[in-house]
């Protein structure tokens, strides 16, 4: 009988092999990051987990899982979708920068994107987050020149921003 216990133990060894996970988490910022993505060959499924982190505010898991499903799946239906919710989970992170580099590359990769004309106006938050308030009035004014047909609720936002940015 003490040699089936034995056995029975290496199992729970390799079961901490799986937290070859933990390194996906050293994104962790104060301890805050508990959550993990699943593991899934399924871009679809990885998109759904991605953007659950986003509305559940777990920016740090939510930018692992969508830069997991760009690198992954870049030829993906979502692929442009992805950009975007990568740069919101960086802009939640307060990661201007990043964000910024991340819509600036989706909004020329992805001219066409449903989410395009909202590309350029995150890419002008990001810039003013930046402190580049005169490039991201020029980018708030870019989207009526690229994107005459914004819905109103769009044009209310930039709206918005061009007043916090003071344009």
């Amino acid at each position: 009988n003490p040699q089936p216990s034995a056995p029975a133990q290496a199992p729970t060894a390799t079961a901490s092999a799986p937290s070859a996970e933990t390194p996906a988490k050293k994104n962790k910022a104060g301890g805050t990051e508990v959550a993990a993505l699943p593991s899934t060959n399924d871009p679809d499924e990885l998109y759904r987990n991605s953007y659950q982190f986003i509305l559940s505010g777990d920016y740090p898991t939510a930018e692992q899982g969508f830069r997991d499903h760009i690198s992954r799946f870049p030829k993906d239906a979502k692929a442009s979708d992805a950009h975007y919710w990568l740069g919101e989970s960086l802009l939640g992170q307060q990661k201007y920068r990043d964000a910024a580099e991340v819509f600036l590359a989706a909004s020329k990769d992805y001219p066409k994107a449903k989410k395009a004309p909202d590309m350029l106006l995150k890419l002008g938050v990001s810039l003013v987050g930046l402190k580049q308030n005169d490039v991201a009035c020029a980018t708030f004014n870019e989207i009526g020149k690229r994107y005459p047909d914004v819905s109103g609720t769009l044009k209310e936002r930039i709206k918005q921003e061009r007043a916090l940015a003071s344009c």
